[in-house]
């Protein structure tokens, strides 16, 4: 199946969905057809280009974000504070009988807006369908007194703070950091050109942040008894003999997991996987038969063992289990399930049906919903780590 035919069988709202989860995006459209029902999309800039219209023309319409934003320039009456130093040094009240002050405005032109701008204007030197290309057209015009910034690796992220007078722009920032880190511009004879992220790559990061921060709200929100389980993604080092003889551990590789999930000695790791296809030639049994990917079977194998054998050098016990968690896109592979056990230690594969209905989790979500498939999930990880 490619990626073509993936965007044709999942909704665009479900993709709505995934983003709005992966982001805490806190205002999420439940199941509302009105905003997602007629939107079209080919590919991942295309459902970049449809979240970042709906929700900035919700906001446009009570008016474009102003904020305080410190200037300093070349004026010919005084306004805010005299930069005496640099007016000396440029001569200006000589020369041109003018002088240089440091005063604030309330602008549009701030960072905010600038950032917007610039995600907007890197869409739209993407391949996204017409109908978007218009919609985010007309966004860009909204933005015409905004400074369009030349380089997004110039922004100071760590800079920008939210109040409660711009928090409303937290979520829509943070899919705009995501859209200008991973759509590179090149220059070449004075031309922009911007390298396509591999959309299957982008995909499998958001299902892993979708996973992560679903089961995070569900445990603490969605759940009838909420309650506080550890979820983070977690660094699991090899478990190296107390060796000096060994190689610096620095030149070893750690191990990143997508999702661990933990109470007191218990432990679920979550490896999350978005394929267009789950089953490879090169399955666990061999290149002559179909099966789950051998790579993916064996790196949540090394993170349990890894996680296992890290708990139980402070001499405790340790329960760890491991599941991979694809996502699917067609019939072929509804209700598939493993499990198994090695060496004590259980190994599961679970599918979530993305082509479902989404389902409101907060409402008891039918068991076909992802909603539904997500609270099954969730259950049952709670009860291996009770």
């Amino acid at each position: 199946m490619s990626d073509k035919d993936r965007f044709e069988e999942i909704k665009v709202k479900n993709f709505y969905y995934l983003l709005a989860y992966a982001f805490n995006d806190e205002k999420i459209y439940f199941n509302d057809d009105e905003k997602f029902g007629t939107e079209q999309m080919k590919n991942i800039y295309d459902l970049f280009s449809i979240v970042l219209y709906i929700r900035l023309k919700e906001l446009l319409q009570k008016g474009i974000y102003c904020e305080y934003v410190g200037f300093n320039e070349e004026l010919p009456y005084i306004k805010g504070r005299v930069d005496i130093l640099n007016t000396v040094r440029s001569n200006s009240l000589k020369l041109r009988n003018r002088v240089i002050c440091n005063f604030d405005d309330y602008s549009e032109n701030n960072i905010i807006n600038q950032i917007i701008k610039r995600a907007i204007y890197q869409l739209l030197n993407c391949d996204i369908m017409n109908i978007n290309r218009i919609k985010l057209t007309k966004l860009y015009y909204a933005y015409e007194n905004v400074t369009l910034i030349n380089d997004p690796n110039d922004i100071a992220w760590d800079n920008i703070k939210f109040n409660k007078l711009n928090n409303k722009y937290a979520v829509i920032i943070k899919i705009c950091k995501y859209i200008l880190n991973n759509l590179i511009m090149n220059k070449n004879n004075n031309k922009e050109k911007f390298t396509k992220i591999d959309d299957g790559q982008e995909y499998h990061k958001l299902f892993e942040k979708f996973i992560r921060n679903y089961l995070n709200i569900y445990f603490k929100k969605y759940r009838d008894k909420p309650i506080d389980l550890n979820i983070k993604i977690d660094t699991i080092k090899w478990d190296i003999d107390d060796n000096p003889q060994n190689i610096n551990e620095k030149y070893i590789p750690s191990m990143h997991t997508d999702v661990t999930i933990s109470r007191k000695n218990k432990v679920k790791i979550i490896d999350a996987k978005f394929y267009s296809h789950i089953l490879s030639n090169k399955g666990i049994n061999g290149f002559d038969s179909k099966g789950i990917n051998i790579n993916n079977w064996y790196q949540i194998f090394s993170y349990i063992m890894n996680k296992k054998w890290k708990i139980e050098r402070k001499y405790e016990e340790a329960e760890v289990s491991g599941m991979i968690l694809y996502i699917s896109t067609g019939d072929e592979f509804n209700n598939f399930k493993i499990k198994s056990y090695v060496h004590g230690m259980k190994m599961e594969v679970k599918v979530i049906d993305f082509t479902q209905e989404f389902g409101d989790p907060e409402k008891n979500p039918k068991d076909n919903t992802i909603a539904g498939q997500m609270k099954k999930i969730a259950e049952e990880i709670y009860n291996d780590l009770k």
